[in-house]
């Protein structure tokens, strides 16, 4: 296997970075979300959005600038920091889906016990059989 030279490597380790950093910070912010249900995780998480789309586009440079001294030949790392940027779209829609689902099935459970909570105060036996 060839190792990119000296002076290349920590371009492409920048390069992987730029794809890593906003698909690590992502995942915890959203996993922490569902744990904890904080208002404050989705809009760390939207700021994260706008971190990672920066980041795509520092990282799409580094990688232009490592084919423009690099030349014609295949650096080892290159095709793992261009699956790592672009990963972080798909990751980014899956976790919307998946957060805007959660959120549903929270707020429906918070109305379903609200509504049992008024059925048995006011010994309303329909209310009680809809959740």
């Amino acid at each position: 296997m060839r190792h990119p030279a000296p002076t290349l490597r920590p371009l492409v380790h920048a390069a992987q970075w730029c794809g890593l950093l906003p698909m690590l910070l992502g995942s915890t912010i959203f996993l922490l979300w569902v744990w904890s249900s904080s208002s404050l995780l989705p809009v760390l998480g939207l700021l994260n959005m706008v971190l990672g789309l920066c980041l795509f586009g520092g990282g799409l440079g580094v990688l232009y600038a490592l084919r423009l001294r690099a030349g014609r030949r295949w650096l080892p790392g290159t095709a793992m920091a261009c699956a790592l940027l672009l990963g972080n779209f798909p990751l980014a829609c899956a976790y919307a889906g998946l957060g805007s689902q959660i959120e549903l099935a929270r707020q429906r459970a918070a109305v379903c016990a609200a509504s049992q909570a008024q059925a048995e105060f006011s010994g309303a036996a329909d209310a009680r059989r809809r959740c």
